[in-house]
């Protein structure tokens, strides 16, 4: 089990969504500033977030607001047993568990000519970027040291059906105005249970009681 994977995975995030996803069109300078970047905070939306954190350069939020179970990826199947490269003895495996992590995408600018233009530039990009995966790239998890073979991580735009009452309540308790949002959410296995090594049966012995 690795404590640190949703550390790694933010981090594994941050490069996603930055490296791919925003890398803006150098047709577009007048709108995205790509001489100083499209930045990317992870910190809670609120008043404080606006007054002290955003600026005239385009930020995109990337505020996580939930953490569930995923119960369309629950595993019911047996323990896996696999022999290891030795033949010396087998590796009992437990599946893992599935946890979906909803984060709430907003854009924020305080260019007062042009926030608006900027703000609906970059929802296209992450409309679009966005909704070409369906699991995180294998080389930015990776990169990251995320090794969760063979699930990988699943992507889904929209999030699912209790999203927009969750991200109202966010709204509503980050007492903040509600902005155009993108609720994007990750499901990955989290393997909290350690293999187990066990020895091979080599013999059976097979004693009848004679009565």
């Amino acid at each position: 089990m690795d404590p640190t994977l949703l550390y790694k995975l933010q981090q594994a995030l941050h490069a996603f969504i930055t490296e791919r996803i925003l890398a803006i069109d150098p047709t577009q300078q007048a709108l995205s500033q790509p001489e100083q970047g499209v930045q990317l905070s992870f910190k809670a939306p609120d008043k404080a977030f606006f007054d002290k954190v955003v600026s005239d350069i385009p930020m995109v939020n990337c505020y996580l607001i939930g953490v569930s179970e995923d119960v369309a990826r629950r595993q019911s199947e047996i323990p896996r047993m696999e022999v290891n490269d030795t033949q010396s003895g087998s590796v009992y495996y437990k599946e893992p568990k599935f946890v979906t992590l909803t984060y709430m995408l907003t854009i924020w600018s305080k260019d007062e000519e042009k926030s608006a233009e900027i703000e609906h530039l970059i929802l296209s990009y992450l409309l679009c970027g966005l909704g070409r995966y369906d699991f995180l790239p294998a080389e930015i998890l990776n990169a990251h040291d995320i090794q969760l073979n063979p699930y990988g991580i699943r992507a889904q735009l929209f999030g699912n059906e209790q999203s927009d009452k969750v991200s109202g309540q966010v709204w509503q308790a980050l007492g903040s105005s509600p902005k155009p949002t993108l609720l994007f959410s990750l499901s990955l296995p989290i393997p909290v249970f350690e293999p187990v090594e066990l020895p091979i049966v080599r013999e059976i012995n097979n004693v009848l009681d004679k009565k």
